[in-house]
């Protein structure tokens, strides 16, 4: 079959053009494209226009002495050599090079869905439409609470079990005693979670800095495996968030008692449909800010568990979710760790945080015997809690008992072993559903060096009857606190009327 020059020339015009623009962009190199694609526009005309193609003659453009023209065999193979280039640079797809609109198309591939989408949930979330194809998903968080603390003290100075005259200072102040910044979620398997929790604060000794941290497993109901940075949990009211708390903050004995943050690993999970535990095993009871070479050799060890037999008790203290029926959570803790003292013979960083019942530091010199100093000792620390939940009203308690075993002074002194005990009682009700609550408790620590004690009432106000946003006021008697702890704002030793008002914030 004898080929058509007209078509010829244009289909190798044609072709030029689309590979130019398929492997440049659009009209990239144009100086050295346009001989040829002027070549085909003029054949177009000429084959178009019968009046015109008796005046114009073809042999000049097939066959001519000038260097640039082509005879017509290899006008067909170049035709056939820029059939395969379009065709393979087709299917290269490169990226960001063919604009969607673009005329010029042979059989190009749609393009490829979005993998995740944009969501609110408690957080401004990127959820995956398919997580089985692309497992991964974001969570970002925010929480703030803002506190105003006044506090009116009895007298300006104490003086402790180990001879120290220590001041109290009054308060007048607003401060950002909690801040959150929260990420959270999964990667590369849906049971495969992590969290990151970057605090900061106006009252905590460091600004900003990393507060919980870790890498979760999930097994199945029953096991969820954490490797990181946790809360050791000690206590009821200590393993529960801090936004959940009934007043502005967790209760004197609760502070005085408790453990804290250290790295380890957990587990937590449910046997059954009523039994609830968590056991960590970690650096120590509290060496959130302690780096290696601060720590001594010994681990601290502690579970809790739960039992809620007639259903869910729900997070936090108070009937936010108005059970119908009563709810009930009964449990117990336990949390042992030795404390040993250093290579020069001298007290430990980790044994800061244990006071007596007065307040006073254990380590603190001649705290139990003059021209001795605690350095080495064992904690064991025994927690009983119950709760219950019922149409808007609430109930929970707990009681502290502690051990401090195997205490030794300097020069290899040692002491008699110390027992402190303590509990806190606390009820709420809500006289506009989910919206606004009224409460009060007490707690109160007792030992060898004497008793503290608290007492309180106050509201809480749910802005938008959830637990996004709430407002809370308090007003609390404290007689010769044993506690201390900057975000709780306790002073050891202080008598006097403390005042909070605070919005607790977290979307």
């Amino acid at each position: 079959m004898q080929t058509n020059p007209v078509i010829c020339c244009f289909r190798l015009g044609y072709l030029e053009i689309i590979a130019m623009r398929r492997k440049h962009g659009h009209f990239a190199n144009r100086g050295r494209r346009w001989p040829s694609v002027l070549l085909a526009l003029v054949a177009l005309w000429t084959y178009a226009s019968p009046a015109q193609s008796q005046q114009v003659s073809l042999t000049p453009l097939i066959a001519s002495d000038h260097a640039s023209d082509v005879p017509l065999s290899d006008a067909m193979r170049r035709i056939e050599q820029l059939e395969q280039s379009v065709f393979e640079l087709q299917h290269r797809r490169p990226t960001g090079l063919i604009e969607e609109d673009d005329l010029i198309c042979f059989d190009a591939p749609a393009p490829e869905s979005p993998s995740h989408y944009p969501i609110y949930d408690a957080g401004w979330t990127l959820r995956p439409y398919d997580a089985d194809k692309t497992p991964f998903e974001l969570t970002i968080g925010f929480h703030n609470q803002l506190r105003y603390t006044g506090f009116s003290r009895d007298e300006a100075t104490t003086i402790d079990a180990a001879g120290n005259v220590n001041a109290i200072p009054n308060r007048n102040d607003f401060d950002v005693n909690r801040g959150r910044l929260v990420f959270s979620g999964y990667a590369l398997d849906r049971d495969l979670g992590f969290y990151a929790n970057i605090d900061y604060s106006t009252v905590a000794s460091s600004s900003i800095q990393p507060l919980l941290t870790w890498i979760s497993f999930r097994q199945s109901d029953a096991l969820t495996l954490y490797m990181g940075l946790g809360k050791v949990p000690g206590t009821w009211e200590w393993q529960q968030t801090s936004r959940y708390t009934l007043g502005a903050d967790r209760t004197l004995a609760t502070t005085f008692f408790r453990p804290s943050i250290t790295a380890g690993i957990w587990g937590n999970g449910r046997l059954g449909d009523t039994v609830s535990y968590t056991v960590f095993v970690g650096n120590g009871f509290n060496t959130l800010t302690l780096r290696s070479s601060d720590l001594d050799t010994n681990f601290v060890y502690s579970a809790l568990a739960w039992w809620e037999p007639l259903g869910d008790f729900g997070v936090g203290f108070s009937d936010q979710e108005q059970h119908d029926h009563m709810a009930i959570r009964l449990g117990h803790g336990l949390t042992q760790t030795q404390n040993d003292s250093t290579s020069s013979d001298q007290s430990g960083a980790e044994q800061t945080v244990v006071r007596l019942s007065d307040g006073t530091r254990l380590i603190e010199p001649n705290a139990l015997a003059t021209g001795i100093t605690v350095n080495a000792f064992d904690v064991w620390l025994y927690t009983v809690h119950l709760g219950l939940k019922k149409q808007g009203y609430s109930f929970s308690s707990e009681v502290f008992m502690r051990w401090l075993r195997n205490i030794e002074g300097t020069g290899g002194t040692q002491l008699e072993s110390l027992f402190d005990s303590g509990f806190y009682v606390q009820s709420g009700v809500f006289v506009i559903p989910k919206k606004l609550e009224l409460f009060a408790r007490g707690s109160a620590v007792t030992g060898n060096f004497g008793t503290g004690s608290e007492v309180a009432a106050g509201v809480n106000w749910h802005l938008f009857d959830a637990r996004s946003a709430r407002f809370t006021f308090d007003v609390t008697d404290i007689r010769d606190s044993p506690a201390e702890q900057s975000r709780t704002g306790y002073v050891a030793g202080e008598s006097g009327t403390l005042v909070r008002a605070q919005l607790w914030t977290f979307f």
